[in-house]
């Protein structure tokens, strides 16, 4: 299709979300998926990544979930949105989005 064509977003309530701790804070994934929740996201599951050294915070994506992808990082206040490449944890395999906490 052409550049120009509008997806339209599916709604939150479809989207579900992979809330990683990035930066060895306690609890920040627990407030922040709790956040998503109330933003009315389906589910927002919160855990560890696998490691704590993230310096900035960002959104992954799974394929055709970009425009959603960029929705939750406004929701988020995140900065960073990028294709999810695999290295990372798939998590719970209904989550089409990741969202990992970094320092900042």
């Amino acid at each position: 299709g052409s550049k120009g064509q509008v997806v339209p977003l599916r709604p939150r309530s479809r989207v579900s979300v992979l809330v990683l701790n990035g930066n060895g804070t306690s609890g920040v994934a627990g407030s922040t998926a709790s956040r998503l929740l109330g933003r009315g996201y389906a589910s927002a599951t919160a855990t560890n990544a696998v490691n704590d050294g993230y310096a900035t915070s960002l959104v992954l994506y799974r394929p055709g979930w970009a425009g959603e992808a960029r929705r939750l990082a406004r929701d988020a206040r995140i900065k960073v949105v990028a294709a999810l490449d695999g290295r990372l944890p798939a998590g719970p395999a209904r989550a089409q989005l990741v969202l990992i906490l970094g320092a900042n």
